[in-house]
């Protein structure tokens, strides 16, 4: 008899030699196998992007208060030259109706920087005390804080919410942000159009998107939020801030 014919199995006694070599092999298969499988799919996952957000480095920023269209602050914190910084809440919602009835002029901020390349934002902290007026501020000159046109065009890309752009959220694109990105512009937080045919998570620009005559879109836009999209309209550069500029009956699904 052979050795496969002359074991028997006994399910507390020792596994029978055949079945150990087989199910050793299955097991070392298996294992090469999911490795593959997790590199393969890892690979084929969207870049989630450069953006950062340390909560816990919580600073006071000096700058420039402007409301509109959404709140910001143009300050020199960021180097030399001065730079605008969306101003946003720890959570999915905007700075609008924390700001009460503060005007716009020198204030002094207190949040956490969410940061992409040139883009930045600043989280305010919790609380009442995270705004305040300082009429001994130097307000930053913009010396090309007019508004530059540069002209009509057509633009192919996803329509996001920027704090989860800037950092706030990895990743911050596609599908999978869908939900998150439509409480985020529900909740007041500033929308970016990410275009250029580059996967989302490479880019290292998203235009600030705006109505046709420079104000915020309203809840029309959560319909097409983190979705394929085709959109006419007009660049236009503010300051440091590239905006695109397209009517909701002009962005269309893909």
């Amino acid at each position: 008899m052979s050795e496969r014919e002359q074991d028997f199995f006994i399910g507390w006694a020792e596994t029978p030699k055949p079945d150990r070599r087989f199910l050793l092999g299955a097991s070392l298969g298996l294992l090469t196998l999911s490795g593959v499988g997790a590199a393969l799919l890892a690979r084929s996952q969207a870049p989630v992007g450069t953006g950062s957000w340390d909560m816990s480095d919580v600073r006071t920023f000096s700058g420039m208060l402007v409301r509109e269209p959404y709140p910001m602050l143009l300050t020199n914190a960021f180097g030399d030259a001065p730079r605008t910084a969306f101003l946003v809440t720890n959570g999915k919602t905007g700075v609008q109706r924390r700001l009460g009835a503060l005007a716009d002029g020198p204030v002094n901020v207190m949040g956490s920087v969410i940061q992409r390349g040139a883009s930045a934002m600043i989280a305010a902290i919790d609380g009442d005390a995270w705004i305040a007026p300082a009429p001994s501020v130097a307000v930053p000159e913009f010396a090309t804080w007019a508004e530059e046109d540069l002209g009509e065009v057509l633009l192919v890309g996803e329509v996001l919410d920027a704090k989860c752009w800037f950092g706030a959220m990895r990743p911050s694109s596609g599908k999978v942000h869908k939900a998150c990105a439509a409480l985020c512009v529900r909740g007041g937080l500033p929308p970016a159009f990410c275009s250029g045919g580059t996967i989302c998570g490479e880019s290292s620009e998203a235009p600030l998107l705006l109505r046709a005559d420079g104000g915020p879109h309203g809840e029309e836009l959560l319909e097409l939020v983190a979705d394929p999209v085709h959109a006419i309209g007009r660049l236009v550069r503010v300051g440091d801030v590239t905006q695109f500029r397209a009517d909701i009956s002009a962005i269309h699904r893909l």
